[in-house]
C-alpha cells in the first residue's frame, strides 16, 4: 500500500512539473545541446521503428559508460546471436 502511495505522489509530481521539463529541453535544443533529428526521442517517440524479437536496453548517460558497456553488450550478443540491442545515452558526444 505504501508503495502505491509513493507511486500516485511521484505520478502527480511529474505531472505537475512536466510544463518545466518540456521548457527546460526547448531551452537545451535552442542552445543547440541536442541532435536535432534525436530531438523526439527526448520526448518519448522512437526515432527508428523495432525490429522483432527480443530486446536489451542498455542506457548510458556519458561515452564513459557507453564505452564500459561495450563488452557486456558483445558478451550479450555472443550468447543470444537473435538479441536486438537498444542503446541510449544523455550525451551528444556519446553519439
Amino acid at each position: 500500500m505504501k508503495g502505491l502511495v509513493l507511486y500516485k505522489i511521484y505520478r502527480a509530481l511529474s505531472y505537475g512539473l512536466s510544463p518545466l521539463i518540456h521548457l527546460h529541453l526547448r531551452w537545451r535544443r535552442f542552445r543547440r545541446l541536442e541532435h536535432p533529428r534525436r530531438w523526439p526521442e527526448r520526448l518519448g517517440h522512437p526515432s527508428k521503428s523495432r525490429f522483432p524479437g527480443p530486446l536489451i536496453w542498455f542506457h548510458a548517460v556519458s561515452l564513459g559508460e557507453g564505452m564500459i558497456a561495450i563488452p557486456v553488450i558483445k558478451q550479450c550478443i555472443q550468447n543470444m546471436p537473435n538479441l536486438n540491442v537498444l542503446v541510449t545515452t544523455t550525451t551528444m558526444s556519446a553519439l
